[in-house]
């Protein structure tokens, strides 16, 4: 039997979003202010983003592409595994 999205969110803990949190910002402030000026490509969806927002006007940000690329990975990881598991790093 398939658990709710009710429940399986209460089996989340603050300090995983915390933790989340921490890691995009790091993540974010590595990219625009070190691959980005510089105009060196990363791999994947960083990467991607980077490109398309030297190629596009200046009303698609960097940003804009870092979270339209991302949410349809998001979407499957959330679809696939449930909330729980996607929004905790150790799974659990």
């Amino acid at each position: 039997m398939k658990k709710t999205i009710l429940s399986q969110l209460k089996k989340l803990r603050a300090l995983n979003f915390l933790f989340l949190t921490v890691a995009g910002i790091i993540n974010a402030v590595g990219v625009t202010m070190f691959l980005a000026p510089v105009k060196l490509y990363d791999s994947g969806i960083s990467g991607t983003s980077i490109l398309l927002s030297q190629v596009t006007p200046e009303n698609f940000t960097l940003s804009v592409f870092l979270l339209i690329l991302n949410i349809p990975f998001f979407l499957l990881g959330f679809k696939k595994q449930g909330a729980v598991f996607t929004a905790n790093q150790d799974g659990k």
